[in-house]
């Protein structure tokens, strides 16, 4: 008898245990179908794929169609095609005619729309690049820098594109008191880690009343910001230099300060993180606001299995550490806030899932 009910617990321990390995072999599936679905994603941007399969809407296109629009191969569009359709990026007829499937359109090719991940598709497709890196510094722990990852740089800076309007449109409104005295009397606005330019410009336009200035350790963003600053026509409005965050010195010039997807990058210890923060506090006039736009990590290792962002923003780690950025989850955030000495601080509604934005004043 206890023979039998050995051999039964056996029995169903081996079950079990093949039931899990499945549900394990599922997932790794599954993780293989995401980088996969990426780089189909990414060929169909780089290459104009979904561009010219929106021009053909409503009535779609066909694959040969499609090739000798685009002066491409029929058998690789067939292939592609075939490839997008499975991942439900496209949707095909009875005729076999493609279309992209509802909302599509918006999500990969509309820049203005705050869920556009046109470029976050061209980025993480990018990353294939970093996790090479990060194999070969491994034993190191050495730091590349972004300037030397051209594949990836330009797309950091159109990722961000959504986030300027996102803080004028959405978040600013938040503190009206700060909006009406720009709007009526001007002032002074900073913008902490300007990248090529394109934030200055909207700020610039949205308060044409108030002086922009920027900042950036890069030099060369520097340069192509003022590049950009004097081809827009508002040389006069903007003003860019190359500073430290860490080493800013001013004090009450400011009526308001956004940095944005910039304090993470300012060091990799939250005494650093502290320090700029101090910093900004001084350079700002009494009543003044800062906006800090950051990635939005939650506070435990355990979360990151909560939501599929909390998992996308683990994998980003690998960038993050190869280019010597840090992480500050939201708890930390607030923390670092209250422990420099701003008040009224608030968590900001905004419609960018990938953002996770407070102000404060001082």
């Amino acid at each position: 008898m206890q023979e039998h009910q050995g051999t039964n617990q056996g029995i169903a321990q081996s079950i079990y245990q093949s039931h899990s390995k499945k549900l394990q072999w599922q997932n790794l599936t599954l993780n293989i179908l995401g980088g996969q679905a990426i780089l189909i994603a990414y060929i169909g941007l780089k290459a104009g794929l979904f561009q010219a399969i929106d021009q053909a809407y409503p009535s779609g296109i066909d694959e040969l169609s499609l090739a000798k629009k685009l002066g491409f191969a029929p058998r690789y569009v067939q292939v592609w095609c075939q490839a997008a359709y499975a991942f439900k990026l496209l949707e095909l007829d009875e005729y076999g005619n493609y279309r992209l499937v509802p909302n599509m359109a918006s999500l990969l090719l509309d820049t203005d729309d705050p869920l556009y991940m046109g470029s976050r598709i061209r980025f993480f497709a990018s990353l294939y690049e970093d996790y090479q890196f990060f194999l070969q510094h491994l034993q190191s722990g050495s730091i590349v820098p972004r300037e030397s990852s051209k594949s990836s740089l330009d797309v950091i800076y159109e990722m961000t594109r959504p986030d300027f309007k996102m803080i004028t449109e959405m978040v600013l409104p938040q503190a009206d008191k700060i909006v009406s005295r720009l709007d009526e009397h001007g002032g002074v606005i900073l913008d902490i880690g300007v990248g090529v330019g394109c934030s200055l410009i909207h700020y610039a336009r949205r308060f044409p009343k108030a002086h922009i200035v920027g900042i950036d350790i890069d030099p060369s963003a520097v340069k192509q910001s003022q590049q950009a600053i004097a081809e827009a026509g508002l040389a006069n409005q903007i003003t860019v230099r190359q500073d430290d965050a860490n080493l800013l010195k001013e004090e009450c010039v400011y009526d308001l300060i956004i940095m944005n997807l910039v304090l993470h990058e300012t060091g990799g210890s939250s005494s650093e993180y502290r320090n700029v923060l101090r910093r900004v506090r001084q350079a700002l006039k009494p009543g003044g606001v800062v906006v800090v736009c950051e990635l939005p990590y939650p506070d435990s290792v355990t979360e990151y299995r909560n939501k599929p962002l909390f998992q996308m923003l683990a994998g980003l780690q690998i960038h993050e550490v190869l280019s010597g950025g840090g992480k500050i989850t939201m708890g930390e955030l607030r923390n670092l806030l209250e422990s420099t000495g701003f008040s009224n601080m608030r968590i900001a509604d905004q419609p960018i899932p990938y953002r996770f934005v407070m102000m404060a004043e001082k």
